[in-house]
């Protein structure tokens, strides 16, 4: 037992021993001392000959000190120990290489290559031994042969791409994981990894494009070649091309539209509301036994109401139609607990676009009296209910309404939103320390947008109070903008025009230029709204609504101007000089898409 305690502390003082003369070598390498790091090394390898680590830190050590027959002296000592080991010949031809001996060396690479290797794991072997000293088309010529001893064009595929893409060789890395995916289809979500972390813009997936319509010509059959093209479509954002291949893909499989109804929820996730309608239109019109028709109907109603929302309202024949839509969709399934999620959809068209409220006020009120209604829809209908009574002017059973919902989710977004909604009543009704009081607590909302809004609320009512006890030119504002949510325009307007009559020189000019923009907005006056929405930002820039006025002056070009070149810059503009706006981050989408950058790698699993 004494002698195993002896035995046991040797090996545990010569193993700690080593381990400091290892630390003890690595700074000498790390102060660049290399001869004395040499010195530690040579010793630490005679004491275990076979170690790969004190073999390739002493070479270093030889190679950064010019010491090139100490370093061809230790490599030789290995190629005679470990004969099949093509690690250390290489070593040995870049050791030439070093020197200057290009011939030698390329003679040393031509004897390896000319070895006579049968199996998978010696060429592997070699192939890492180039690889391991970055000759890539030495490793490139390995896997070559590889590929001929064994005939298999295929092998190897994963890491000659790789290969071409360190080099910079897109077109060729992309033809081998292209060539591989059409007869290896179960790797098709490896391959789209590989190359959405080879590609960097959108110029890129155009060499997948090509290389994938070059297969496509020779095997049209080949389902996996369609795939990999529309998934490059869906990269480069173009959604034209990537439908035309859907339909094809989905007509050889009689798929019933499951292709294009996929790329529909893309489009939407991407706010390409047009396609995505397209999208769901197509499958529409296959015909109501097929599978998909129902998913069809919903996607048309549900991005033709997003597309409308996205654009702050559409023209009365956009709006006319989506309503027939809705109409259809109804009428061909009935008003049920199953449908009341359209029909709430349908009030919120009415009251917040058509500006028919009382339409709204019958669908919703349908809605809730099935018993089987969803408690989260039936809370959404009650809010838009309560929105289209304050609209009729009856803010009482509006103020009931939302606290009803504000009780039920108190814990939800959906309750968030309803004490938005109370707060914002508050408001109108020029209660503005009770309102600032509920928006202090929804300043902090989960909700991006609930707390956007709160801020943006409570900002209003701060800058234009402050310390002044009057507040009589705030309540005008409010019941002016109390008058532009019921749609009373020219009623707002007149209300507007009054403030600064009575209240000469108040903080409330940008609120009121801001406020006469969205009239003339909403009377499709686009001219005098450019005019509005130019004056707050550039005379007011330092004020609270310069961005606001920003992007809804950029929505207006985008949307129903159809002018995105003119949209850019505003949208730029927030991005640039308003860094802290709440509409930064809407700003930067905006921008990016209007600017067609590759997809998000966040979208990358949609089509798989």
């Amino acid at each position: 037992m004494f002698r195993i305690c002896i035995i046991f502390c040797f090996f545990s003082f010569s193993l700690l021993a080593q381990n400091n003369e290892e630390k003890l070598a690595a700074q000498y390498m790390t102060e660049k001392a290399y001869t004395k790091a040499a010195d530690i090394y040579e010793e630490l390898a005679k004491k275990q000959p076979e170690s790969i680590y004190y073999y390739e830190n002493l070479f270093q050590c030889y190679l950064l000190m010019k010491d090139f027959k100490a370093a061809e002296k230790l490599v030789d000592k290995r190629i005679k120990k470990f004969e099949t080991n093509y690690g250390y010949q290489v070593d040995k031809g870049y050791l030439l290489g070093e020197q200057g001996l290009i011939a030698e060396r390329d003679q040393i690479f031509k004897k390896l290559l000319d070895i006579k290797l049968d199996n998978q794991t010696g060429i592997e072997n070699l192939a890492n031994a180039f690889l391991r000293r970055k000759y890539y088309s030495q490793t490139l010529l390995a896997y070559a042969k590889g590929r001929k001893v064994l005939n298999d064009d295929y092998l190897f595929a994963f890491e000659i791409s790789q290969l071409y893409f360190v080099q910079g060789d897109l077109l060729s890395g992309t033809n081998e994981l292209v060539a591989y995916a059409g007869h290896f289809d179960f790797a098709i979500q490896e391959i789209k990894d590989k190359l959405m972390m080879a590609y960097s813009s959108k110029k890129d997936f155009d060499i997948l494009s090509k290389s994938t319509l070059q297969k496509l010509q020779k095997n049209p059959e080949n389902i996996v070649y369609n795939d990999l093209l529309i998934w490059s479509f869906i990269q480069q954002k173009d959604w034209q091309g990537a439908l035309i291949q859907s339909k094809v893909v989905d007509k050889r499989l009689n798929e019933d539209g499951k292709k294009i109804i996929e790329l529909g929820w893309i489009c939407q996730s991407n706010e390409v509301y047009d396609i995505a309608i397209e999208c769901f239109n197509y499958v529409k019109l296959l015909g109501e036994n097929k599978r998909y028709f129902y998913q069809a109907q919903q996607g048309v109603l549900q991005n033709g109401l997003l597309q409308i929302k996205t654009g702050n309202g559409a023209d009365l024949p956009s709006l006319r139609a989506l309503e027939k839509e809705y109409q259809s969709f109804l009428a061909a399934n009935g008003d049920n607990w199953q449908t009341s999620e359209q029909m709430e959809q349908l009030a919120e068209l009415y009251i917040y676009y058509l500006h028919e409220p009382n339409k709204g006020i019958t669908e919703l009120n349908k809605a809730l009296k099935m018993q089987e209604i969803e408690p989260f829809v039936a809370a959404k209908c009650k809010l838009s209910l309560g929105d289209a009574l304050l609209i009729n002017g009856d803010p009482w059973e509006a103020d009931l309404l939302y606290k009803q919902v504000e009780k039920s989710f108190n814990t939800d977004e959906l309750g968030q939103e309803a004490k938005f909604r109370y707060a914002r009543l508050c408001y109108f009704r020029g209660e503005f320390e009770w309102c600032q009081t509920q928006l202090d607590v929804l300043k902090n909302a989960t909700s991006q947008l609930i707390s956007n809004n709160a801020l943006r609320l409570w900002l209003l009512i701060q800058d234009n109070i402050g310390l002044d006890s009057n507040q009589d030119a705030m309540s005008l504002y409010a019941h002016a903008d109390l008058l532009i949510f019921q749609n009373k325009l020219t009623e707002a307007a007149i209300a507007l025009d009054e403030i600064p009559n009575k209240f000469p020189m108040h903080t409330l000019a940008d609120e009121i230029y801001f406020s006469k923009a969205i009239i003339a907005e909403k009377q499709g006056n686009y001219n005098d709204a450019i005019v509005f929405y130019s004056k707050v930002y550039k005379d007011f820039s330092y004020d609270i609504l310069a961005d606001n006025a920003l992007i809804n002056l950029a929505k207006l070009y985008e949307f129903k101007l159809k002018d995105p070149e003119k949209a850019k810059p505003l949208y730029e503009k927030i991005i640039l000089n308003y860094t802290g706006s709440l509409f930064a981050n809407e700003a930067r989408k905006r921008y990016r898409i209007l600017r067609g950058d590759v997809i998000d790698k966040s979208m990358e699993n949609y089509w798989d």
